[in-house]
């Protein structure tokens, strides 16, 4: 009986934590539904010019913005047929190989976009868990808020650094110089009464969830109130959503949402490379080799070493590891080394912890990485898997760099 008393203790202390991802679930929801989503696809690719470059760019940046609030498989669905688009167009002005560098692209944008957020990936609700599991003090301290001091500016320059990578080494020859028609590669019709209120019900997700993290900190006793205060948002955006009638519009009338809008399909080709991949990490756990795997990285971190050199080295192997093995099943383990490999360095975990579920996220390389991964790769006939092997690589390295300086030094500056 005390055991439960603590459990539901415990869950009603985490539940402004818990409808944070709940209702992050249904935003993309209601971004898809008022498509935002293609409004802003189509807005940002119209500030490229069509221009071969800026367009790798665009698109790099349009899919980590949406990937830090819907998940990364939506976002690489969202832009799928516009690269097979643009591929199109490019081929037909003599500017063949696009295909792979495109497809590297959405890839790139879509797994940078999941350190955005405290909802852009899954990794982060288990990076929770394993914080509250080993008790790290400071954990309380990370919120919706502060969380977008360190992650936006990391966005930026992994942005900036996956375009130099894409578009410096990536770029065909023949592509270089070459303009292509960007007007209605989305659709972008103009904005409705039905968009506009789903945008004001993404603000209004975004502004709480901001405004409970600053209250938490800054009003003393808040903390205590933040469960109850939190369940009464989430029945206010549920029945915004749900309930509540949305302006009429070119699709009809009723609430912005309905459960049927809860399931969606995805591309056959792409679904065949999912399954595909669902088997390969089965066999592989099967024979335990994510476990050896795991465990022999993890030797690797014992020893005499500097606290960066334990930082690089462990975010290193979780993003190697991730192009692999399931980044669930990898971050899971990751998370008992970091801890243990941090207590015997002398650092806190609670950094070497979050770098972890950072790395886990940057999964450049493989098809077999993540399911967006498998999904763009099997979508966009014709990629070259050696190039994007080797455009990948060279983006793990330098990802791997930029996240142990930037992390080792702003973490403990936040937190």
């Amino acid at each position: 009986m005390e055991s439960f008393t603590d459990l539901s203790a415990y869950l009603w202390h985490r539940l402004p934590l818990i409808l944070l991802f709940v209702c992050g679930y249904f935003v993309y929801q209601l971004m898809a539904a008022a498509r935002i989503t293609d409004s802003f696809v189509s807005w940002s690719l119209k500030k490229s010019r069509g221009h071969a470059s800026f367009l790798i760019l665009y698109i790099i940046a349009a899919s980590a913005a949406l990937s830090s609030f819907i998940p990364n498989t939506i976002t690489v669905l969202t832009l799928i047929p516009v690269l097979k688009k643009l591929d199109k167009d490019f081929a037909e002005q003599g500017a063949t190989g696009m295909t792979t560098v495109l497809m590297c692209a959405v890839i790139y944008g879509a797994a940078i976009g999941g350190m955005g957020s405290m909802i852009g990936s899954p990794a982060n609700a288990v990076l929770f868990a394993a914080l509250d599991v080993f008790e790290i003090a400071g954990r309380e301290q990370i919120t919706f808020f502060n969380w977008f001091l360190w992650s936006i500016p990391l966005v930026v320059v992994f942005v900036l650094a996956a375009w130099g990578v894409a578009a410096g080494l990536g770029l065909p020859a023949a592509a270089r110089g070459v303009t292509v028609q960007v007007d209605g590669l989305a659709d972008g019709r103009s904005v409705g009464k039905r968009q506009q209120y789903g945008v004001r019900l993404f603000w209004f997700y975004i502004l709480y969830w901001m405004a409970e993290a600053v209250l938490r900190q800054q009003l003393d006793g808040f903390a205590n109130l933040s469960p109850l205060v939190s369940l009464g948002f989430a029945g206010v955006f549920l029945y915004l959503l749900f309930v509540r009638d949305a302006p009429e519009s070119f699709v009809g009338k009723g609430p912005l949402l309905c459960p049927s809008d809860l399931v969606k399909s995805i591309p056959r080709r792409g679904l065949l490379f999912i399954l595909a991949l669902g088997v390969l990490f089965g066999v592989v756990h099967w024979f335990k080799l994510d476990e050896r795997a795991v465990v022999l990285a993890g030797e690797m971190l014992q020893g005499d070493m500097t606290p960066m050199l334990l930082f690089f080295l462990t975010i290193l192997s979780v993003i190697f590891l991730t192009e692999v093995l399931s980044n669930t099943a990898v971050v899971a383990a990751f998370f008992t080394i970091a801890f243990y490999a941090a207590q015997g360095h002398g650092m806190d975990p609670l950094y070497l912890m979050m770098g972890v579920g950072v790395a886990s996220t940057c999964a450049f390389m493989t098809p077999i990485a993540t399911t967006s991964n498998a999904l763009a790769y099997g979508e966009m006939k014709g990629a070259s898997l050696s190039l994007m092997l080797g455009l990948g690589c060279v983006l793990n390295i330098i990802g791997a760099v930029l996240m142990t300086g930037w992390l080792s030094w702003v973490l403990p500056l936040v937190y």
